[in-house]
């Protein structure tokens, strides 16, 4: 299955605004430098005391569908 990682960087103040906003996608980039999108949603689970910080594995089957997102490292 294709994956692409990202690092996501966001203190508590930063996920409290991006939950408050109408936004309904997350725009970063990958660490090879591809533009990603994904839906706000799937953060949820990601948040913690501190925010949501590390490098994530965002994973699509084979039809370019999301599969999973999970935290590889801090």
């Amino acid at each position: 299955m294709p994956s692409v990682y990202v690092r996501l960087n966001m203190g508590v103040s930063e996920c409290l605004e991006f939950y408050q906003s109408q936004a309904l996608n997350v725009r970063t980039q990958s660490i090879d430098g591809r533009s990603v999108i994904f839906p706000r949603r799937l953060l949820r689970n990601l948040v913690e005391g501190n925010g949501i910080k590390g490098l994530f594995r965002i994973t699509y089957d084979d039809q370019g569908r999301f599969v999973s997102l999970e935290k590889v490292s801090s």
